[in-house]
């Protein structure tokens, strides 16, 4: 069976999903407490928050169908400037079987197996925050958090100079990940954050403006 990929803003009715997918990796990695995006009161409601941020900021969500590899209409031709024609070179193939038990199954929407976010920085005219982050742990090794954390430095670079983050050192693929991209850590985090349990820090500029 091939699975198709693509990646695309976040709608409403991916959230329970996007939450569920987030609370499951942090639990899974010992991060289900506060301090964390585990205790986000956006968590569940992540549309409607990022299309109601004042200043540009934006979500992602990775997706996953299951077909005969042609692909389904995923409104890439962007008729109503709904920001899907930014995606389509981030759809990839590949044929193998997988297993989408616990998945949240969005029929004609595909089956959500990850996101990103960025939003301003508190107190910062020119730096943006790279937000959660997340490929399910049944995905991983496809390329998907490669694919959604250029989207999102892509949209960074168009609105912002820098790009900041926080994580923790407990998520060694993240990390790599970040240093790949050319992220450099910090010392210590940047003052206004709101997630105090994360203890890596890192920033890239994304801009020359």
């Amino acid at each position: 069976m091939t699975a198709t990929y693509m990646i695309r803003p976040i709608t409403p009715a991916d959230d329970a999903a996007m939450a569920a997918l987030i609370r499951r990796s942090l639990e899974d990695a010992g991060l289900d407490r506060p301090g964390t995006a585990y205790c986000d009161p956006q968590l569940d409601r992540l549309a409607e928050y990022y299309a109601g941020l004042e200043r540009p900021g934006a979500y992602w969500v990775a997706v996953e169908w299951f077909g005969d590899g042609d692909g389904r209409d995923s409104g890439d031709d962007d008729a109503d400037g709904d920001g899907c024609d930014s995606v389509a070179d981030s759809r990839v193939t590949a044929g193998h079987d997988t297993d989408v038990r616990g998945a949240h199954d969005l029929g004609a929407n595909g089956v959500v197996i990850g996101g990103i976010g960025v939003a301003a920085w508190p107190g910062s005219e020119d730096t943006c925050e790279l937000q959660k982050l997340y490929v399910a742990s049944d995905r991983r090794g496809l390329g998907l958090g490669r694919r959604l954390l250029e989207r999102a430095l892509e949209f960074a670079g168009e609105h912002y100079r820098r790009c900041y983050l926080e994580t923790h050192s407990s998520l060694e693929a993240a990390c790599g990940l970040y240093r790949s991209a050319k992220f450099e850590f910090l010392d210590g985090p940047l003052p206004g954050g709101e997630h105090s349990a994360m203890d890596m820090w890192a920033v890239k500029e994304v801009s020359k403006q």
